[in-house]
């Protein structure tokens, strides 16, 4: 884990996710739940990706908003993430393994995610920094992994 300077954003972009996150929401397949969460990730090139939670009926085999947010970017040569939101009813925070992932990419850029969570009304439950919500976590520096051709 690394300490690291948080990026910045402006009140329109911050709206921007809010809203993204709300809409796709609406996509999630959550046939075991029926618990739709959708995330939407800010770049460092100011760019917007989107992804909501997948379920199956197999236990365990499906994905989180988050981390689909996040591989809808990375299918776009984008590794470096300043924000993401995330919209549910109830205004969810990421779960461990998505804070995982985060790590792995605020790695990359070597700067701290703001994490939104909101609910599907706009009503903002938290608004933190990834480091301020995890401490420990693993990382490429842990696994010895060098992540430089990520860094672009």
């Amino acid at each position: 884990m690394h300490t690291a300077p948080k990026y910045k954003i402006t009140k329109e972009q911050i709206d921007k996710l809010i809203k993204n996150a709300i809409t796709v929401q609406k996509n999630a397949y959550v046939p075991v739940t029926e618990y739709g969460v959708g995330a939407c990730v800010l770049t460092e090139d100011d760019k917007f990706f989107k992804g909501c939670n997948v379920q199956s009926v197999i236990s365990g085999l499906g994905t989180c908003a988050e981390r689909n947010a996040i591989d809808n970017a990375i299918t776009n040569k984008q590794y470096k993430f300043k924000a993401i939101a995330i919209a549910s009813k109830d205004g969810v925070a990421p779960c461990g393994m998505c804070l995982q992932y985060l790590n792995e990419f605020s790695e990359v850029s070597k700067k701290d995610i703001i994490i939104i969570c909101t609910t599907l009304d706009k009503k903002i439950v938290k608004k933190t920094t990834l480091l301020k919500t995890v401490q420990d976590l693993y990382g490429p520096e842990e696994g010895k992994k060098d992540l430089t051709k990520y860094k672009k």
